[in-house]
């Protein structure tokens, strides 16, 4: 640290692309100013130092910097506008049941008047008028609430469906707390084109509570806290780079970006001593958590779902050895 707070690079070591020559520009230049490294720094003197570069450079940068974005702004954006539709319509809905429901109080003050009019009359022939008018008076109620009633129906269903937009566009599962299968299918795609770009190694793990340890615990109930559980020890020892997401029917899944085969073995074991000290009591009945690991390489020679069904084999292997996982067989051979 040189005097003043400034700080100097040494040792960076040669870059070998321009997006490493660049990023190391950056680096350079936020010890220079004395701004901590943090990510949110380095994220903010990225696009600053981006902004002075020739137009051809920022383009190349960017195109980079969207295959790993994966267009979440926009996705967000989809979201937000689903929202605010349905509050609108929230806000209608609230109205025409004010509506509705001061034309009942109408309805039921119109109803006292006549009745007490009627109690005053003897006349049959100014009775009769008088139910005619009262007739006159409900049928225009009627109408006024048919129709209120319509609007309310309408708002209704176009809420219901906003609703089922937002949820079929939502990316997190409430159930286990983890990303769903469509937002886990997407980021496989996108590492896809990144492992293509910069040839990085990158894993898929899948993992599921053992057909022995749920068979155990019969109940449902106990069944969805069992897998839960799994989910939240998967968050426990994942990366902040992984994305954990439930795969299907209780299966779970991790994407390991810039992680190897054998990377990937070391952090199976890991869980499975995380999970083999992690227990159960139903009843009086004691269960020890166990799962099943399955492993599998992001390659691009395959596709996605090929890779998904070779991380499936693991799981099988996996459940037939004494191994902490599976590895795709196609792997192994590699």
């Amino acid at each position: 640290m040189e005097r003043g707070g400034r700080y100097r690079v040494r040792n960076l070591g040669e870059p070998t692309n321009e997006l490493e020559t660049y990023a190391k520009e950056v680096l350079e230049a936020m010890i220079r100013e004395g701004v901590p490294p943090t990510p949110s720094n380095f994220d903010a003197y990225f696009d600053k130092l981006l902004d002075d570069k020739p137009a051809a450079f920022r383009k190349r940068i960017l195109k980079l910097l969207e295959l790993e974005d994966g267009g979440e702004d926009d996705h967000q954006g989809v979201l937000e506008q689903y929202l605010k539709d349905a509050f609108v319509n929230v806000k209608k809905f609230l109205q025409h049941i004010n509506l509705l429901y001061k034309n009942l109080r109408h309805l039921e003050t119109v109803i006292e008047k006549r009745q007490f009019e009627a109690e005053a009359i003897a006349d049959k022939s100014a009775m009769a008028t008088l139910l005619d008018a009262m007739k006159k008076d409900l049928n225009t109620m009627t109408k006024i609430i048919k129709k209120e009633a319509g609007e309310l129906k309408e708002t209704y269903e176009a809420t219901s469906e906003l609703v089922s937009e937002v949820q079929e566009h939502a990316i997190h599962e409430e159930k286990y707390g983890v990303y769903k299968k469509h937002y886990l299918l997407k980021k496989i795609h996108q590492e896809e084109k990144l492992i293509q770009e910069f040839r990085h190694d990158s894993t898929l793990m899948m993992v599921r509570a053992s057909d022995k340890v749920l068979r155990e615990v019969g109940s449902p109930k106990v069944q969805h806290l069992v897998l839960r559980t799994v989910a939240r020890l998967l968050l426990k020892t994942s990366r902040r780079s992984d994305l954990v997401a439930h795969y299907e029917g209780g299966i779970f899944a991790i994407l390991m970006r810039h992680t190897s085969l054998q990377n990937a073995k070391q952090a199976a074991d890991r869980l499975k001593d995380l999970v083999g000290n992690t227990n159960f009591f139903v009843g009086d009945q004691e269960i020890m958590l166990d799962v099943d690991i399955g492993i599998a390489r992001i390659d691009i020679d395959r596709s996605s779902e090929q890779t998904i069904v070779c991380a499936l084999d693991g799981l099988d292997i996996a459940k037939k050895t004494e191994e902490s996982c599976g590895i795709c067989p196609q792997d192994v051979e590699i």
